[in-house]
């Protein structure tokens, strides 16, 4: 648990206002005296934190193919923008990634659909 707390950047304090307990549970979760509930794991996991590894230490990889997936969505979008001589904001073009992800992820003509929606935003 602390070294996921310390991966989030959190205090003690911090993660237990975002799960609604205090510092002391925190430690005690930490130094697994305790072990934490399901709302307080619900909580962190909403900012950010890797539930999974809190529970069985073991970080979980994306399957391969959601990672071709997700290169491909990059790759639309960086040539997409490039030919537009189009830049967006970090965090819109993470959003549009990841919409272009879930486009792709379902869809055999998902890189034209995921296309034409760049050329109606940049």
């Amino acid at each position: 648990m602390r070294e996921e707390r310390m991966r989030l950047g959190m205090s003690q304090d911090q993660l237990g206002t975002i799960a609604r307990q205090s510092r002391k549970s925190v430690l005690r979760y930490e130094s697994e005296e305790r072990a934490p509930d399901a709302p307080f794991l619900e909580a962190i996991a909403a900012h950010g934190a890797d539930v999974l590894y809190i529970l069985t230490g073991r970080r979980e990889q994306p399957a391969l193919e959601d990672i071709k997936t997700l290169t491909a969505a990059i790759e639309v979008i960086e040539e997409a923008l490039a030919k537009r001589r189009a830049n967006l904001p970090p965090a819109k073009k993470a959003e549009v990634i990841a919409l272009a992800y879930d486009i792709l992820k379902g869809d055999a003509q998902g890189k034209e659909k995921v296309e034409r929606m760049l050329r109606l935003v940049a």
